[in-house]
């Protein structure tokens, strides 16, 4: 009996593990057997990889072949086990050397020709075999190379080029260099919504949830989309976690080049599309925008089991899904901006009449839940923009103007306090930062809007994030005072 061993990768949420990949050929009637993963993923593999090893020239074995990935029990549904198998089958049968694939892990997806092709989370593997100092057998990816530390990285194109010695990675590659992102979208664009310019400042600083309302054709969504140009340009860090979560969506741009992600989510999108599902689970929209910015228009339009859904990742980060055979932890450190009508026909409050009974306003305004808008610090509403403002002539700006500059400049030194205040001061909690006129002012604020506990303590928040804009250690009443003014629509 003949037997081979390789590495490959197993995804469980954005993590990767490591997973033996065994060969036996033993006398018998000939059989291509894959067992330790599912019998539907087991059929289309040894269909890749018959065709595979047959195209590029090799035999496959007229003998019983028994290929077994271990663990069992860790979910194994992605198409990167089949370059691990067909080189464990071509190891056993001795038409490679075993000696170039020790400590070797493989991953990639077989075409019928034996081409190799990128299979999704090939960046997760990579630093997974990084940190075990696994090498890595795959086809040629940009952010490979750039990834911080060491890695042993060989890049085959097809199964036929395993016939010559392994070809590593040449290092002697210009490395990729960080570009910063120019905004293309400014504050400047938007005319007029000075309160709600206000708003976005405040919560660019502190990382705070937003609700925009407002008639239609009032500018919400274009408020919404400048918020990402508001937020602080991405560490290493981030960019190479940005990274894992795209890749294992099948996006592969360069993790040094990457910026905050903005996903807009149409009204109709459902529970599992919002927070990823599926078998096998794949992150949802709440995980894609990890790090960046969840947009929400016509909030009031979703349904409302799916706008339940945001309850716990808005307050833990992070989101978790439990199914009969899968159970996996996504992040969802997103920053929630949304926007609604202020009623059915939209009009409510604007220039135009609006047409909705008390009875239809109440009824619209209820579909998004209490607990929802518990969750969300600044509720700003929006006006409509007045039509001698919007013809003015010096009113559009084309190039990038001192109103963002100047606002991206506060934001900054805003963060720079909340990071010194985390690194070198006590762990204070913000109430116990409010002076005393300030505490009585919420006091009787909480006791006449029957303010719950989780919005008093969003509103000291937002008052912290404001009186750092201000350059104030303390929290100020003027800082409370606009607080609440947000927290009241």
């Amino acid at each position: 009996m003949a037997a081979a061993q390789i590495f490959g990768q197993a995804l469980v949420g954005i993590k990767a593990n490591t997973i033996e990949v065994e060969t036996t050929i033993s006398n018998g009637l000939p059989q291509l057997a894959i067992v330790g993963l599912s019998e539907k993923r087991a059929r289309s593999m040894r269909e890749r990889v018959r065709s595979a090893i047959e195209q590029s020239g090799f035999v496959l074995p007229d003998r019983r072949i028994v290929v077994n990935l271990a663990p069992a029990d860790l979910p194994k549904e992605h198409s990167g086990f089949d370059l691990p198998v067909a080189i464990s089958i071509l190891v056993a049968s001795g038409q490679i050397d075993p000696q170039d694939f020790l400590s070797v892990c493989a991953m990639g997806e077989l075409s019928l020709s034996g081409r190799v092709r990128a299979a999704p989370g090939f960046l997760n593997a990579a630093i997974n075999c990084q940190r075990q100092a696994l090498a890595l057998l795959g086809p040629y990816q940009d952010d490979i190379p750039m990834l911080p530390g060491e890695l042993d990285y060989h890049v085959v194109g097809s199964l036929a080029d395993l016939r010559q010695p392994l070809r590593p990675f040449d290092a002697s590659m210009p490395e990729i260099p960080i570009l910063e992102p120019q905004p293309e979208k400014v504050l400047d664009q938007v005319l007029g919504q000075a309160m709600a310019k206000r708003a976005l400042i405040i919560a660019a600083a502190g990382d705070h949830h937003m609700l925009l309302s407002g008639p239609p054709g009032s500018g919400k969504t274009m408020l919404a989309q400048r918020l990402a140009t508001l937020l602080p340009a991405l560490n290493d860090a981030e960019r190479l976690e940005i990274a894992c979560i795209q890749s294992m969506a099948g996006k592969t741009e360069g993790y040094r080049n990457i910026n905050r992600p903005f996903r807009e989510i149409h009204h109709s999108a459902s529970a599992a599309a919002l927070i990823g599902g599926g078998s096998p689970p794949r992150p949802g929209e709440i995980t894609m925008a990890h790090l960046g910015v969840l947009f929400l228009d016509e909030l009031a339009e979703f349904a409302p089991n799916v706008l339940n859904q945001l309850r716990q990742p808005l307050e833990s980060g992070s989101i978790d899904l439990q199914r009969a055979h899968h159970r996996v932890q996504y992040p969802a450190g997103f920053q929630l901006i949304a926007a609604t009508n202020p009623c059915p026909c939209g009009w409510l409050g604007s220039r135009k009449p609006c047409t909705c009974s008390v009875e239809q306003v109440q009824r619209y305004r209820q579909r998004i839940s209490g607990p929802i808008l518990d969750r969300i610090d600044l509720q700003v509403s929006v006006n409509s923009l007045e039509p001698d403002l919007m013809l003015q002539s010096d009113a559009l700006q084309t190039a990038q103007s001192p109103e963002h500059e100047t606002a991206v400049a506060i934001i900054q030194k805003a963060r720079a306090l909340q990071q010194d205040r985390r690194q070198h001061k006590t762990r204070q909690h913000p109430r116990q930062q409010l002076q005393k006129d300030a505490r009585r002012m919420l006091l009787s604020r909480a006791k006449s809007f029957h303010l719950s506990a989780r919005s008093i303590d969003r509103i000291i928040r937002v008052s912290r994030t404001i009186a750092d804009l201000e350059g104030e250690t303390a929290i100020l009443s003027t800082h409370l005072e606009e607080a609440l003014l947000f927290r009241q629509g």
